[in-house]
């Protein structure tokens, strides 16, 4: 299947705020306080990625099945993973390794690619070669474990 990836606009926040709380709600939620929930539910609401790409705090891609978003991933920095999700309809189609391609081309070749995975996450993150770099960790009601890439450039 073919699909096209692009920075999203203001206009796709609303869609993409969607996508990414229908997976989190099933698959990463229970992991988290209800600190946490809130925590993400504002982060990713569409106002506060509107407000974080103005500022180029963050980067957004989307990856579309025409005109239907299946994917998002969300660059902090220069190569640091900040969002990450797949509709599940999709899961397994290649969205997630059409956004993660998206990603690599757009990150400084020469640094480390780091993340803070949900502990769904972790498995996705080790295939494409992160490791983890550090104990799994509760803050603001968020948990995650830190993980890290070898710059691309650089072999594993």
């Amino acid at each position: 299947m073919t699909y096209t990836t692009r920075v999203l606009k203001d206009e796709d926040f609303e869609e993409a705020s969607r996508l990414m709380f229908r997976t989190f709600y099933r698959h990463v939620m229970p992991t988290y306080t209800m600190q946490g929930v809130e925590f993400f539910r504002d982060a990713t609401s569409a106002l506060s990625l509107s407000m974080n790409t103005y500022d180029r705090s963050i980067v957004v891609y989307g990856c579309f099945d025409g005109e239907k978003l299946c994917g998002v991933i969300a660059r902090k920095g220069k190569n640091h993973v900040l969002l990450y999700f797949a509709d599940e309809r999709y899961v397994g189609r290649g969205v997630g390794r059409q956004l993660f391609a998206r990603f690599l081309r757009s990150v400084d070749p020469n640094k480390p690619i780091t993340v803070n995975s949900t502990d769904y996450a972790i498995p996705i993150y080790e295939h494409y070669g992160f490791v983890k770099i550090g104990k799994r960790r509760c803050e603001n009601g968020v948990t995650y474990t830190p993980m890290k890439k070898a710059p691309v450039g650089v072999q594993n």
